[in-house]
C-alpha cells in the first residue's frame, strides 16, 4: 500500500483557495490534476462510521508492522451480542486471526432504559463485563446485573503483524 506522505495531506488539511493559472493550459491541467489527487488521498484517509455486520475497511492507515514493511489497513466489523445472560456469552466472529492485532474493542448493551458500555470493568455497581477474543469467538462474560441486556460490539484490527 502507498500513501501519500504530504504532512498537510496525511493530517487531511486541503486548502480552501486554490490559483487555477489561466494563461498555461498545459499548468492548469496539472494544478488540477494535483488537486483532485490530494482531494482524494485526505477523502481516503478519513475514517469512516460505518458499523456494518461485515467486515470493513476502516480507513485507518497503522504504522509498518513486524512482517510487513509497508503502512496496514485497519479493519472493522460489528456484532450483534443477541440477549445476554449471566456468564460466558460466545458469538463467532469468523475471522481468521493468527496474524491480526487488535486495535480497540467498543460497544454498548442495554436493558431498554440503562446503556452500560462494553467493557467496562465494574464500573462502581459490583457488576462487571469483560471480553475476550479466542481464535473461534467472542467472548462476553457478564454478572447478573447485565442478565437480558443486549446491543453491539465492534472490533477493529490490522490483520498483518
Amino acid at each position: 500500500m502507498t500513501v501519500n506522505t504530504n504532512a498537510t495531506t496525511r493530517v487531511g488539511i486541503l486548502p480552501i483557495d486554490i490559483y487555477f493559472p489561466t494563461d498555461d493550459s498545459k499548468l492548469f491541467h496539472e494544478v488540477i490534476n494535483l488537486r483532485e489527487r490530494d482531494t482524494a488521498t485526505i477523502l481516503n484517509q478519513k475514517e469512516n462510521a460505518v458499523y456494518a455486520l461485515v467486515e470493513l475497511l476502516s480507513s485507518q492507515v497503522w504504522f509498518p508492522g513486524t512482517t510487513s514493511p509497508n503502512e496496514r489497513p485497519g479493519f472493522r466489523t460489528t456484532y450483534e451480542t443477541g440477549v445476554l445472560t449471566t456468564g460466558s456469552n460466545l458469538i463467532a466472529h469468523g475471522l481468521t486471526i493468527t496474524t491480526f492485532l487488535f486495535t480497540d474493542t467498543f460497544g454498548f448493551i442495554n436493558d431498554g432504559t440503562n446503556h452500560v458500555p462494553i467493557t467496562n470493568g465494574d464500573g462502581g455497581t459490583g457488576d462487571s463485563i469483560n471480553v475476550n477474543i479466542d481464535p473461534t469467538n467472542i467472548d462476553i462474560n457478564i454478572t447478573a446485573g447485565y442478565n437480558n441486556f443486549s446491543g453491539q460490539i465492534t472490533l477493529e484490527y490490522v490483520k498483518t503483524l
